[in-house]
């Protein structure tokens, strides 16, 4: 069942295989989590939002059609959500600030036992600018980005999901793409603090 593709995953859950919901659930569980904490002003907020589209997705799991990838399907659930919730929220100041959540998986123990202490250090502090980065971008900018290097979705995937043209989406990550290569390029030549 590993081998599935979601779709037909989805389409066997549907007819209530929950062996193949929890396939499903396993394979997207990680980056759809990591899209909502760089997304989300608290871990806190990003694990609500996290449940919700998992409890959406099962109330909704008949009215699913294959129509495009699952993960599309996905996103758009969390992108509703996200915009829901920011929607209630009054102030637009408080939108999209990145969590304290990691930005690297660590379950590649493999890779990090041969890293020495100060390669680990190196790393962590990377990561750290790269999160620093990530909450200086506009937030249309940051989304198209998570979308595309969180969830790989493709540009037509995500210009459907957020209902803009792919040159627009394109843009989005061009300018965010300059934007975080500009500001780690600053950060590493000691001008981070």
């Amino acid at each position: 069942m590993n081998n599935l593709a979601d779709e037909i995953l989805m389409q066997h859950y549907i007819q209530g295989d929950m062996n193949a919901f929890n396939v499903l659930y396993m394979r997207h569980k990680n980056s759809l989590y990591r899209y909502f904490t760089r997304q989300c002003a608290s871990v806190a907020l990003a694990e609500e939002l996290f449940q919700q589209v998992w409890v959406k997705l099962i109330n909704a799991r008949h009215r699913y059609k294959v129509s495009s990838k699952f993960s599309t399907y996905l996103y758009h659930i969390a992108h509703n959500e996200l915009v829901d919730y920011y929607r209630r929220q009054s102030t637009e100041n408080k939108v999209m600030q990145s969590s304290s959540a990691q930005l690297i998986d660590h379950d590649d123990t493999a890779e990090q036992d041969l890293l020495t202490p100060d390669d680990v250090l190196h790393q962590q502090h990377k990561v750290q600018q790269l999160k620093q980065c990530l909450e200086q971008l506009p937030r249309d900018q940051k989304e198209a980005f998570l979308l595309k290097h969180e969830a790989s979705l493709t540009l037509s995937e995500i210009g459907h999901l957020l209902s803009e043209p792919n040159e627009g989406i394109k843009s989005r990550i061009r300018y965010a793409l300059s934007k975080l290569k500009h500001c780690l390029s600053s950060k590493i030549g000691g001008n981070d603090e």
